[in-house]
This record gives structure tokens, C-alpha cells and sequence, in this order.
């Protein structure tokens, strides 16, 4: 609620932003055009006629006929409902010009009113009034396009970030139950026949479960802890098989500093150990080279 409530707020502003903006741009152009001299000023025209006008259009466009249109990919009939926008546009401040601006300036502007074509249909009038909406419905349409296509950036990063939580998690689900079971039926073994081995096995079965269950939360961990526990876990493989298994793991580069997913590699290293190794003997060789910023 608090985060619709914030995007609700930036949305108000940015948009106020903007008309402040074209009014600042309508008041300065004003004093360019007629007295070629910086300043600002608002006459009734803009303030009451075109200002008004070109925010209802403007609106119009982006809420109704880009939505039916443009965004269904229609673009003929949003071209020619564009078109109808901007004729309304221009007819309906000609309009507020001739019914409200024109007796305003009958009483306060003598001279601009005795200068103005008092005729209501105008039609070069109406198709320059027309244009003058054109680059600003244009320009926040731009915006409303830039501004989606963030929105769905955003959201499709923020997909990507949960399928690959959702596969990592996946992948620490994935350990082989089997290896706990092996790997207490081992240790029950060794119990019987006295081995010293069997507390170095439950000293890093121990290492390996703590592990698994508290330090990869995170999305990212310290390689060198993940290659720790890749040693664990090959050393209790390796006390399980013995001598009937020809074992290498080592590792080359610069690990210092590292961070990689969690349990990443433990899937591969499983594999290895599930299908590597026929009737019990066999031999695996892991090599681990890091390379840059990433791990190969």
C-alpha cells in the first residue's frame, strides 16, 4: 500500500512537473515573439484558452485513445483518432477564443480587439491552433511510452531475480536425501567397528547440514566458503568409498573475494558421484578454475 501510495505521488509530480514547465515555456515564448525581450507573461489567451485545452487533449490521448488504440495496436485508427484530437483541439480554442477572449479584450485590449477577425470559423487559425497541441501531446506521449517501458523493465528484472531465487532454490531442494541416509548408514558402520573415522564424518556432516540450513540464505556467498563445503561434502563421499574410488578435486585462480549463487556447483559434484560410479568403484577428477569475476 505504501509503495502504490509512493508511485502515486511520483506520478503527480512528474506530471506537474511537466505543466509547469509548458507554462514557463508559454510565458517566456510569449515576450521572444512579441517584444523580443526576455521576460514572462501569461495572457488570458494561454492562461484561460490554450493551457486548458491542450491538458484535457493531452490527457485524452494518453488515458482513452492510446489505450484503445495504440497500446492494441491499432495504429491506423489511432492515427486517425490523433488527427480527430487535435481538430478538436484546435476547434475548441477557437471556440474559447471567440466566445470569452474576444469580449474580454473588447472591454481591457481595445486595439488587439480591434485588430482581431471577429468570424468565428477561421480555418487557418483553427489548423495553427491545431498544430501548437501537436509537440506537446507528442512529447508526453513519449514520456508515458519511456515511462512504461521502465515500469516493465523493472518487472521483468524483477521476474528474472525471482526465477532465479526460485531456481536456486530448487537446486538446494535437489540434494540426494540418499547421501544422508548413505552417509549415517556409514557412520553407524564405523561405530560398530570402533573406526576414529566415524567422528570425522559426523564432524563435517555436521559442517555441511549447518551450512546448508543457515548460510545460503543469502543470494550471493563467498566462493571460497562454497568451495568448503564442496570439500566437505567430497570428503564424507570419500570415507564412504574408500579405496574403491580414485578421487581428485583441486582448484586454480584467484578465489579471494568471490561471490557466487549458493550452492551452485554441489549439483554437479552430486552428479558426478550418483552416475560416475558403477557397481560402488570408479573414478572422479574436479577441476574448478576461476577465471575474472567468474567461475568455471
Amino acid at each position: 500500500m505504501k509503495l502504490t501510495w509512493n508511485i502515486q505521488w511520483q506520478t503527480a509530480a512528474m506530471h506537474l512537473l511537466f505543466w509547469s514547465l509548458l507554462i514557463l515555456y508559454q510565458a517566456v515564448s510569449y515576450n521572444w515573439e512579441n517584444t523580443d525581450q526576455l521576460g514572462f507573461r501569461l495572457v488570458p489567451q494561454v492562461i484561460y484558452v490554450s493551457i486548458p485545452v491542450t491538458i484535457v487533449m493531452t490527457y485524452i490521448n494518453l488515458y482513452i485513445t492510446m489505450p484503445l488504440y495504440y497500446y492494441r495496436r491499432k495504429y491506423i485508427q489511432y492515427a486517425l483518432m490523433l488527427l480527430a484530437t487535435l481538430f478538436l483541439s484546435g476547434l475548441s480554442m477557437r471556440f474559447l477564443t471567440h466566445t470569452f477572449i474576444l469580449p474580454w479584450e473588447k472591454v481591457h485590449d481595445p486595439l488587439r480587439y480591434a485588430r482581431e477577425n471577429k468570424h468565428f470559423w477561421i480555418p487557418v487559425r483553427i489548423f495553427r491552433m491545431s498544430l501548437q497541441t501537436y509537440p506537446v501531446i507528442a512529447a508526453a506521449s513519449l514520456l508515458e511510452l519511456m515511462r512504461k517501458a521502465y515500469i516493465q523493465e523493472k518487472h521483468l528484472r524483477a521476474l528474472e531475480k525471482e526465477k532465479f531465487s526460485a531456481e536456486i532454490a530448487l537446486l538446494k531442494a535437489q540434494i540426494n536425501p540418499h547421501f544422508f541416509f548413505n552417509t549415517l548408514n556409514s557412520v553407524y558402520a564405523l561405530t560398530l567397528k570402533g573406526s576414529a573415522m566415524a567422528s570425522k564424518v559426523v564432524f563435517r556432516l555436521s559442517h555441511l547440514m549447518r551450512y546448508m540450513l543457515y548460510d545460503t540464505g543469502a543470494d550471493k556467498v563467498l566462493l571460497q566458503d562454497d568451495i568448503d563445503h564442496l570439500e566437505n561434502y567430497i570428503s564424507i563421499e570419500q570415507m564412504r568409498f574408500a579405496d574403491r574410488l580414485d578421487l581428485s578435486f583441486e582448484y586454480s585462480g584467484d578465489i579471494a573475494g568471490k561471490m557466487i549463487a549458493p550452492l551452485l556447483l554441489l549439483p554437479f559434484i552430486e552428479n558426478a558421484f550418483k552416475h560416475g560410479i558403477e557397481e560402488d568403484a570408479g573414478w572422479i577428477t574436479i577441476h574448478l578454475k576461476v577465471s575474472g569475476t567468474g567461475c568455471f
